[in-house]
């Protein structure tokens, strides 16, 4: 009888412990498959401004506008040559000093969060998979995201501004921040990342990830 009650309270054991682990995972981020990451048309402009300078081999230009001042962007694979409905060209037919309508999509927020082992495997996740512009198709015009990760030096929950001491390599096709620098992420919109940041404080370890500022249509005025 004496065996007998053990092999049950082993039993009920192993079943408890199944059922706990269980939940454990449960209870993990659900980000082992795709999210449906996208960009919201609120976050698109359309300015006027001037070239002020070209990175072709990353696709990469400068514009300036009145108000805003110099503004850096990648030219994403929609900014082609188009023949019709609203004008558009080439990013090979641009040149420093022209003045362009620009379609183009800010900084946006997909993760802020404390650093842990889940949020680390959640950004690598997003960041290769990539996000899609609200009302175009997801398996169409990828916007690339980058992941930033780093202590937290300062917040400024007002205005969604964070400051870091850097730790990882940061923006694609851009000189990665040196290790240890003291860096400001950018401008956290949505109000998820708001909440997020409003939680952090000085001595934190954050990992983020954002969109890179993709022009999605460029049009030569002159």
């Amino acid at each position: 009888m004496t065996n007998i009650g053990r092999r049950m309270a082993f039993t009920r054991l192993g079943i408890a412990t199944a059922a706990a682990a269980a939940l454990s995972m449960a209870a993990l981020p659900a980000f082992a498959e795709e999210e449906d990451l996208y960009i919201a048309s609120r976050y698109q402009n359309f300015k006027r401004g001037t070239i002020h300078s070209l990175d072709p081999k990353t696709r990469g230009l400068v514009v300036m506008f009145d108000g805003l001042g110099r503004v850096k962007m990648k030219a994403s694979d929609m900014v082609v040559k188009t023949t019709s409905g609203y004008p558009g060209n080439a990013y090979d037919e641009l040149k420093v000093g022209q003045t362009v309508d620009v379609h183009w999509y800010d900084y946006i927020d997909f993760l802020i969060a404390k650093t842990t082992p889940q949020s680390s495997a959640h950004a690598k996740a997003m960041v290769a998979q990539g996000a899609r512009i609200e009302g175009f198709p997801g398996s169409l015009h990828k916007v690339r995201l980058f992941e930033m990760t780093g202590m937290v030096v300062s917040t400024d929950p007002q205005h969604g501004t964070v400051d870091i001491i850097n730790a990882s390599t940061g923006e694609p096709d851009k000189p990665a921040p040196d290790s240890g620098e003291v860096i400001r992420l950018p401008q956290i919109q949505t109000e998820k990342g708001r909440a997020a940041l409003a939680t952090l404080k000085p001595g934190d370890k954050l990992t983020a990830v954002f969109s890179v500022q993709s022009a999605f249509r460029i049009a030569i005025v002159r």
